[in-house]
């Protein structure tokens, strides 16, 4: 009888087999997954074709995103009233958000002409042209997982759009990653303009 060297000096865990098919599998995963998220920094780095002064920026608190980018679009215009006035009538506990007709309704209920529709990148350009700022909707999910955000369109240039989101203003984003993440919703629009 021959014994090889694996027989010869058994390994102390030789009872547990270690899944390196799935070890594998996930170090590849989080490899791909952590290059897709690295690529040129988000910050604006050339004067930008268009920009809206004077949008109010107001940082977004955990799961505020609505009521953050309606005040800031409504205090452009001249209506003065904070997130958390906002977020007091229309911020839904059960969904962990503001429902995107709850933002309708308010901005109408204020007195200011507001529509939802679906948007493009052209009609981004033109309105942002036209000094008014844009809500917009994004699903920043992956696959099944949707993961909605509400921002402020306040410019673009050729490469992409000039955003308030989140906690940072005049945040840019490539234009094709924002396509992508506002096709996912339908290309959600929400445009507010004085009566």
């Amino acid at each position: 009888m021959v014994l090889s060297a694996r027989d010869r000096f058994p390994r102390k865990d030789a009872g547990r087999k270690l899944p390196v098919q799935g070890v594998s599998f996930l170090l590849v995963a989080i490899f791909c997954f952590s290059c897709s998220c690295v690529g040129p920094p988000s910050t604006l780095s050339a004067q930008p074709a268009r920009v809206i002064e004077g949008v109010p920026f107001f940082p977004q608190e955990k799961f505020q995103c609505g009521p953050a980018s309606l005040a800031g679009v409504l205090n452009y215009y001249g209506w003065k009233v904070s997130p958390a006035e906002i977020a007091a009538e229309i911020f839904s506990r059960q969904a962990r958000g503001t429902l995107d007709m709850d933002m309708v309704f308010y901005a109408r209920k204020k007195g200011l002409r507001a529509e939802k529709y679906r948007g493009s990148f052209e009609d981004l350009q033109a309105q942002i042209s036209s000094r008014r700022p844009l809500i917009v909707l994004i699903d920043q999910g992956l696959w099944v997982y949707q993961s909605h955000h509400f921002m402020v369109v306040v410019g673009y240039d050729e490469r992409g759009v000039i955003v308030n989101s989140g906690r940072e203003e005049r945040k840019f984003l490539f234009r094709d990653s924002f396509l992508n993440t506002w096709k996912k919703t339908k290309f959600w629009t929400l445009r507010i303009t004085p009566p």
